[in-house]
């Protein structure tokens, strides 16, 4: 214990309380608790005894030995050194033995080291700075302790040090409030630009915790909270008059000034969150504005511009399907036209290939849907036009023929089918007509072979028939006994160039 107003402790040092404290532990192996209470009580007992039988006597014969003169000068000093009569605690009427007296030194000593320690980590922490007149009334407990040790009245002396110890543990209970009390002081006297304030109290906590770091920051900021305060009101007169850029700058040096200072920070966020917000209006409608004049590219370089600066914002998102559809709505036009061109020089391929990429960017468009159906009816019914046409040999079947007739009468029903139809099938339709009218072909043979045309009839043998056929092709066939077949192939035809055909078997097998 020590303090410069309290008396010190002399006897006892630190490694010396501990050597003896495990000295007394092993000295006294065979003392027990149940021992000690023994002994106690057989002494109170005889205390009381003697107090009953004897004292009442001795106390008789002490009263009739004072005259007037003694009991006056036994009141005079009684009234005269009260606080001696209070400062001097009696001597205890039970005598120890040897064993009890070492056990109560050993637990004086052990909080004795108890009281030092708490005193050492007490100051430590400034205890003299915030609780100055606990700490020296526990100081003072500590050497009343300390003199009744001295004079072995180990009993009196644990009463004090316990009530030193009772007292430096309250104290280590409030190291914890008393800084964060003093940190949130110091805290609100920066809010209030209390520069000497804020100082006091910083400094203060940081005697209690000395690698505190809000401390250590409060002190810092202390130092330049005036100066950051004229910041913050200029920063503020700008942002009033809507001159967010030198808002921004003036706040920017604040924040540079005093990276810890919410108030800073939050003006400069305030004042860059509107400075983004007008260059997210500004994009947003020039973005629009090169919509508007079909610059496509740069228009979607302002709307991702503007969705950097907002992200969760749908107003780009919207800007830039804007640019998609105005895309796709040109694209379409481009085709619509392609396609048109394609009809109207009838070459339907291509105007089917234009009409299916309409449908590609929009698959419900209905000029697409009717114009795609549109040219593959032109484009088929033109296909099977050419494919009689050019096959113009069968016409005369029958059932070739039947097919023929049915599509011009489909072809007959179409509004504007172009003109490359029409004519074909007013060509299809005079080769129907000439297929229908049969040609006069002569045959010539033998006389000796027998004579089939296939599909036609048997026509047996002689030496010269003429048969009307009808265009297309046909396959004679003659035999004869002993002599190798004769198979010809016979196409018929208004303009074919002869109609003599000699049909007979002269090669023997």
């Amino acid at each position: 214990m020590h303090d410069k107003d309290a008396t010190p402790i002399e006897a006892i040092d630190f490694e010396t309380l501990q050597e003896s404290a495990e000295k007394n532990k092993e000295s006294t192996p065979g003392l027990s608790k149940k021992s000690i209470l023994w002994f106690v009580f057989v002494s109170l007992l005889l205390c009381a005894l003697i107090v009953f039988f004897f004292l009442p006597k001795y106390v008789a014969e002490n009263r009739n030995k004072i005259t007037p003169e003694n009991q006056t000068q036994v009141e005079t000093l009684s009234l005269e050194e009260p606080s001696q009569a209070v400062e001097e605690e009696p001597e205890p009427l039970i005598s120890l033995s040897p064993e009890e007296s070492s056990a109560f030194k050993q637990q004086a000593e052990e909080l004795l080291l108890e009281i030092i320690g708490k005193q050492k980590f007490l100051e430590n922490k400034a205890v003299k700075k915030w609780a100055n007149e606990e700490f020296k009334i526990a100081l003072e407990q500590g050497s009343r302790g300390d003199e009744h040790f001295r004079k072995q009245a180990y009993q009196q002396s644990i009463a004090a040090y316990e009530d030193a110890a009772a007292i430096l543990m309250d104290l280590e209970r409030q190291v914890e409030p008393t800084l964060t009390e003093h940190l949130a002081k110091g805290g609100l006297a920066l809010t209030q630009a209390e520069k000497d304030t804020a100082i006091i109290h910083f400094e203060l906590a940081k005697s209690i915790d000395t690698s505190n770091t809000q401390a250590i920051n409060g002190l810092r900021r202390a130092e330049t909270i005036k100066e950051l305060y004229a910041l913050l009101v200029q920063g503020g007169k700008y942002e009033a008059a809507n001159r967010f850029v030198d808002a921004k700058t003036i706040y920017q040096q604040a924040t540079d000034l005093d990276p810890l200072s919410p108030e800073a920070k939050t003006a400069l966020d305030r004042v860059s969150n509107r400075l983004a917000q007008n260059e997210f209006n500004r994009l947003i409608n020039q973005g629009y504005t090169l919509l508007k004049k079909h610059q496509y590219s740069d228009a979607r370089t302002a709307f991702t511009t503007a969705q950097k600066l907002a992200p969760n914002s749908e107003k780009p998102k919207q800007g830039i399907v804007a640019i998609e559809q105005a895309i796709r709505n040109e694209r379409l036009s481009a085709l619509a036209a392609e396609a048109q061109h394609f009809e109207n020089i009838q070459d339907w391929s291509n105007a089917i290939e234009s009409y299916q990429q309409m449908l590609t960017l929009s698959s419900n468009l209905p000029s697409a849907l009717q114009g795609l159906e549109r040219s593959r009816q032109r484009e088929t019914i033109l296909a099977r036009l050419d494919e009689h046409i050019n096959n113009k040999l069968r016409l005369g079947s029958d059932q070739i023929a039947n097919k023929a007739k049915r599509l011009l009468e489909e072809i007959s029903s179409i509004n504007n089918p172009g003109s490359k139809i029409e004519q074909s099938a007013a060509t299809l339709s005079e080769l129907i007509k000439l297929a229908d009218q049969p040609v006069s072909i002569t045959l010539q043979s033998d006389n000796q072979t027998d004579i089939v045309i296939f599909k036609v009839g048997k026509y047996g043998k002689f030496n010269q028939r003429s048969i009307e056929l009808k265009t297309g092709k046909y396959t004679i066939v003659g035999s004869r006994a002993g002599f190798r077949d004769v198979r010809k192939v016979l196409t018929v035809s208004s303009d074919m160039s002869s109609k003599i055909i000699s049909v007979q078997c002269d090669e023997p097998i």
